[in-house]
């Protein structure tokens, strides 16, 4: 076994995901830290025992992966001054290498011809070519400097390029890689422990690391085993690729990581661990994303019901007809179905320190249950859907007066960290919720009356939200906390969101009661867990946490 741990000395770490420019990536892909050993290989001149340890490296399956959550900090643009602004015109600069250009062809011709021997027409070649590469009259000789190029060395001149610089903050600041079937010589263990030992920055140079390889690793919670994550790792030729690359680049031109692409799922891998309890909830997220540049993620969590609603009658405006029932939530009379059916999920951005409760985009919930006519139905209604907007152009929800909402559904990588299934499908025994649960019967008042009625009121809250869990296939919460007021960072109290009406048996409307929960079970739960009478509508989300559940005080809040 190999396991190397990377500690990020600053408590962040500052790299950009490889297919967008203003997001963060997290957990650093096995190929960075590949690319960081092989430039400290490099700047050291090229060991050759260190270059076999990377080859060995570059060779080994992919890593399974030990990295905390991380908060993303907020993407702001920074405008910083061009480095490469030049005192020669670029007319001149082109037309002079296209001069030199010629001559070295002229001078290879010459070579060739001669065998190699460096004869007097190849000598004047090369004194043309010195003569072109010397620039001290385009530079010192007064007269012939580019005014215009001149100016841009200045302060007020030089242009700006936007640049952005994402981060994020883990809550464990380190990350292991874990080779767990590795086996490596004492000789490639040295090897890579001296280079390990001279890698100084994984990602920008701000982001300050020091690295080890450790006897005694943590377990894994990012496995490369199909997920929905792809990370860019190794293989074999990965240090012959970079070196080519290298040479095309010179560290002066754009450049790209050479990488073999894998799918990581984030879940525990405990060994000995009991199988996680599968609520009726669980299945297959198609994710929507909303768009930053529209400023469609201005929507609070508060609004998830009209978001999920407005979203829901897109899909249904382009399903064929007959609409299934288990797409359309209602039999053909009309009535709810019974079985599991098509969930709207709006997606908070809540859990981290900087959470705001945003919304960030949309999953549709296809329960594990799903036939497969349902589900082509839900597919071919994105489709249409997606077919009718155009290609390239975002999907859009109309809100009246409240303007429009553009999103985009994700087919390969999801970089927001809200929107990635692995963060609410993640077993856990603790689950908070990130939207209030809306409870299926009303409990009483919560916030008048006398402490004695209060308290009948919250315990048959609970005995509500225990009943939603055993409606999802789940045994009760070994531990129940209730309470008006989140216990999420990032999430807006339940008082905030405006009254969620459902219709009764005997057809009238009635508004459910929300709350926020904190449950416990014994057996670890596996998600998407969603309860509650608004479930299919965004309502009660819940998001796994590996914290303690606080016992709180209810508190006399009014309703």
């Amino acid at each position: 076994m190999l396991a190397i741990e990377v500690n990020f000395l600053t408590g962040r770490f500052v790299a950009t995901a490889h297919n967008d420019r203003e997001v963060s990536e997290w957990p650093p892909h096995p190929a960075r830290l590949f690319s960081a050993l092989v430039a400290a290989w490099a700047e050291a001149g090229g060991d050759v025992a260190e270059r076999e340890a990377l080859e060995w490296l570059e060779a080994q399956s992919p890593p399974s992966l030990a990295a905390s959550e991380a908060d993303p900090r907020r993407v702001v643009s920074y405008f910083v001054p061009v480095n490469d602004a030049r005192v020669i015109s670029g007319s001149w600069y082109d037309r002079r290498s296209q001069i030199l250009d010629d001559l070295e062809d002229q001078l290879d011709g010459e070579l060739k011809r001669s065998g190699g021997e460096l004869t007097k027409t190849a000598e004047r070649f090369r004194d043309k070519i010195g003569k072109e590469l010397d620039v001290n009259d385009q530079v010192f000789k007064i007269g012939t400097t580019s005014v215009g190029s001149a100016l841009e060395l200045l302060p007020d001149g030089r242009a700006k390029q936007e640049r952005h610089f994402p981060s994020v903050t883990p809550s464990e600041p380190r990350i292991t890689f874990v080779w767990s079937e590795a086996e490596l010589s004492e000789a490639t263990r040295a090897s890579l422990d001296q280079l390990l030992a001279r890698v100084t920055r994984l990602g920008h140079s701000s982001s300050l690391v020091s690295c080890r390889i450790v006897h005694d690793p943590p377990h894994p919670n990012w496995n490369p085993d199909g997920g929905s994550h792809v990370l860019r790792c190794t293989g074999s030729g990965q240090l012959a690729a970079l070196q080519e690359r290298f040479q095309q680049h010179q560290s002066i031109k754009p450049r790209s990581l050479p990488f073999s692409a894998v799918r990581y799922s984030n879940r525990p891998s405990e060994p000995g661990s009991p199988a996680p309890l599968e609520p009726d909830t669980d299945g297959e997220w198609i994710v929507f994303e909303f768009m930053l540049k529209s400023q469609s993620r201005r929507f609070p969590s508060t609004r998830v019901v009209e978001v999920a609603t407005t979203m829901r009658a897109a899909i249904m405006s382009h399903a064929e007809d007959p609409i299934p029932e288990r797409l359309s939530g209602h039999q053909s009379g009309g009535a709810p179905t019974l079985e599991p059916h098509v969930a709207f999920l709006p997606l908070p951005y809540v859990g981290f320190k900087h959470s705001d409760g945003r919304l960030m985009g949309l999953a549709m919930s296809l329960p594990s249950s799903l036939d497969e006519a349902s589900r082509r139905a839900v597919l071919r209604a994105i489709g249409r859907w997606e077919e009718h907007s155009g290609a390239d152009i975002p999907l859009t929800l109309q809100f009246g007066s409240s303007g429009i909402l553009q999103l985009q559904r994700k087919t390969g990588p999801i970089d927001l960290i809200s929107l990635r299934p692995d963060i609410w499908q993640k077993p856990s025994l603790r689950w908070v919720s990130a939207t209030p649960i809306a409870l299926p019967t009303h409990p009483g008042a919560l916030g008048r009356g006398s402490a004695a009625a209060r308290a009948k009121a919250w315990a048959r809250a609970e005995q509500s939200v225990a009943a939603s869990c055993r409606h999802v296939g789940l045994p009760e919460p070994a531990h129940i906390d209730l309470r008006l007021d989140p216990f999420v960072r990032g999430a807006r109290p339940a008082g905030d969101f405006p009254p969620f009406r459902q219709r009764g048996r005997d057809g009238k409307l009635v508004a459910r009661r929300l709350v926020h929960a904190a449950l416990v079970f014994d057996q670890p739960v596996k998600g998407p867990l969603v309860l509650g009478a608004g479930r299919f509508l965004g309502l009660g989300l819940m998001r796994p946490t590996d914290e303690p559940v606080p016992t709180v005080n209810k508190g006399d809040s009014d309703e």
